[in-house]
Parts: structure tokens; sequence; C-alpha cells
């Protein structure tokens, strides 16, 4: 498959993949009663400038075309647009600090609303599922942030929240997770 090209199998291709993966966040967003999140999700992916750069870039359903773009030219333009316009991305919640203290950098990571923590909850679930297809199992979203864990710009809290509800789906499976998100996280119980 040729990089940069766009064609008719590769636009076809990458808008069955986000549309996929757009539909089982719904789904999910829908079963802990996050509606409006669930419709409203990835939008942008539609947009031009990511839809685009996605087809030019298809990674054949099994990654993401921002790899590609990356790999391409050493950044992925489509990423960036998507990560300003989407909450539920922890790269979105970076802001200066007002006043940095010595020594750091001035830019952090800012916690993240536990609303948008469960739609990148549900994102990460998603994503698994849609580039995985039959390898799927629930165990792998946890895998996943293991191994990223401590190279991102992360808030140390919005990743504890996280982990902890992939450690129940790696434990106890989707309908306990659903209920936890649901019924106590989302309701702003302590963690």
């Amino acid at each position: 498959m040729e990089n940069g090209q766009i064609t008719l199998s590769k636009a076809a291709g990458h808008f069955r993949t986000v549309t996929e993966h757009k539909i089982q966040v719904m789904r999910h967003c829908f079963a802990v009663g996050l509606y409006y999140q669930g419709i409203m999700h990835d939008m942008s992916k539609y947009m031009p400038s990511e839809f685009l750069e996605g087809c030019r870039y298809y990674q054949d359903g099994k990654r993401s075309p921002n790899n590609g773009e990356r790999e391409a030219k050493g950044y992925s333009f489509a990423w960036m647009h998507h990560k300003g316009r989407n909450r539920h991305h922890f790269e979105f919640w970076t802001d200066y600090a007002a006043k940095p203290m010595k020594g750091q950098h001035p830019v952090g990571a800012v916690q993240m609303p536990r609303k948008y923590v469960a739609e990148m909850l549900m994102d990460r679930i998603a994503a698994s599922k849609t580039y995985l297809k039959e390898d799927y199992t629930r165990h792998e979203p946890l895998k996943y942030f293991q191994k990223g864990k401590g190279k991102h710009l992360m808030h140390p809290q919005t990743s504890r929240e996280l982990e902890r509800m992939l450690k129940i789906l790696d434990k106890r499976g989707e309908e306990e997770l659903f209920r936890f998100v649901r019924d106590y996280y989302l309701k702003g119980y302590p963690m």
C-alpha cells in the first residue's frame, strides 16, 4: 500500500474503521450514561484536516493512520488537530503553569474531569477492539496502558483513575466496569 496516495480503497477502509470505532465508543458511553459524549465522540475525524490524512496513511485498520503519518513526516498534523478538539484525550489537558517552579518545565498535565476520563476509558477499550479484532481480550487495554505508562504527560491522578478502571475491566469484565463507572465513578465518589 503506497503511503501518501489517497485511493478509493484506502478512503473506504479508513471510513469503515473510524465509523466502527465511533459506534463502539458510542455504545460504551451509552452504557454508562454519557449520551452526548457518545454521539459526539471523534466527530473531528470526519473533518478534511483529519480524514484526508487518515486516508493517505491508512494502515489496513490494524493501527492508527496517525502513526503512519508520524513515520512519514516526523509528526502527525491530523493527531495534533484531533487532540486539540477532543477532551477525552489526556494530551488536550496540558497547560502552562501560572507560576512554574524553578527547574520544572512550564507546561504540565492538568487533572481531567471524570466525564472525560470515562470517555477516554471507553475510547481505549473500543480502539483495542477495533484494531485487534478477533484477537481482542479484556486484558488488552490494561496491557497497552501499562506499556506506555510513564512515557506520557498525563496528570498522576488521571493516570491512577484510568489504571484502576482498566484493572476492573481486566479482572472482572465489561459489565462490572460499566456498572462501576456509571454508579460510582461518574457520581463523584472518591477513588
